[in-house]
């Protein structure tokens, strides 16, 4: 089992239609073959204001949730643009948390590591 996290950081996209944002991954994630467990943690610490969000994903299968996340989120039409200025994706690597990989970056200057589509990592 693969976990994604998906980190919004509202205050750099306000034009972010997060409830959007939380339908097509609640949409995704009627698929339990894909996705085993997915929770939209929004939830700041007693007494702060929500600095971002989380979208947690957890997969047998992180190469395919992983091209279905850039097509539903990062190409669509209605929130790709505010998405790709505002988040970033990681996912587990072959040692967990450990060698995480960094999919995707709101700063274009960040280095990515790549999805091996045949091993999923």
């Amino acid at each position: 089992m693969t976990d994604f996290c998906i980190q919004i950081h509202p205050d750099l996209s306000p034009d972010l239609d997060l409830a959007q944002v939380r339908s097509a991954c609640e949409s995704l994630a009627s698929d339990r073959d894909l996705i085993k467990r997915f929770a939209f943690l929004d939830r700041p610490a007693e007494g702060e204001e929500p600095h971002h969000i989380n979208l947690i994903f957890d997969t047998d299968r992180p190469a395919h949730l992983w091209r279905l996340l850039q097509d539903r989120l990062y190409e669509c039409d209605r929130v790709g643009r505010p998405m790709q200025v505002s988040s970033m994706a990681m996912c587990e690597g072959e040692h967990g948390w450990r060698d995480y990989l960094l999919l995707y970056h709101y700063d274009p200057r960040e280095s990515l590591n790549r999805l091996d589509h045949q091993t999923g990592h």
